[in-house]
């Protein structure tokens, strides 16, 4: 405790954010190594997460919900190195630039698992895949309501014939 105040001082002189300083969905995400390191990953993850964070950010600020924060995980494969299944949102790999995405998962991350949402999701296809989803949520949330609980309380059948009607760009808060 003493020697707080210089230790904040030589991480600031050197660039180190402080946890308020972080942006809540990179704070709160994690991805394993993926390619080149794992002989099991089928796509990448922990070079490819940052962009997807970025990407994630713009959608949210976009839809005026840029508060909202979303435990996000994503892994090279069904493994589950990064514990995606128990995440809110998560992007399994399953193919070359191809995701599984997972909702419903715990934001503490303890009394349930996700459920998958759809598979072979490219990577150009995030925002178009993921859009309706947060419409929904915008439009249907309970005061409070994570994003994961919203998700676990409708489940996939209730938000896959919401987004099948879904026109994008028709929603923001």
């Amino acid at each position: 405790p003493k020697d707080k105040d210089g230790i904040d001082a030589v991480l600031r002189e050197h660039g180190i954010q402080t946890l308020e300083e972080v942006d809540p969905l990179a704070r709160l995400a994690m991805a394993c190594p993926a390619l080149p390191l794992c002989g099991l990953a089928q796509t990448e993850a922990e070079r490819k997460m940052p962009e997807y964070i970025g990407r994630m950010r713009a959608l949210l600020d976009k839809m005026n919900i840029g508060d909202e924060e979303i435990l996000m995980r994503m892994t090279g494969c069904p493994n589950g190195c990064a514990r995606p299944y128990m995440a809110e949102l998560a992007f399994v790999g399953d193919g070359a630039k191809s995701y599984q995405i997972w909702l419903g998962g715990s934001s503490v991350l303890e009394g349930r698992t996700a459920f998958p949402y759809v598979a072979k999701v490219k990577w150009d296809d995030l925002e178009s895949t993921l859009e309706p989803v947060l419409a929904m949520f915008i439009q249907q949330k309970q005061e409070f309501e994570t994003f994961g609980d919203f998700c676990h309380r409708l489940g996939a059948d209730a938000i896959t014939a919401y987004a099948e009607s879904y026109t994008l760009g028709s929603v923001t808060a």
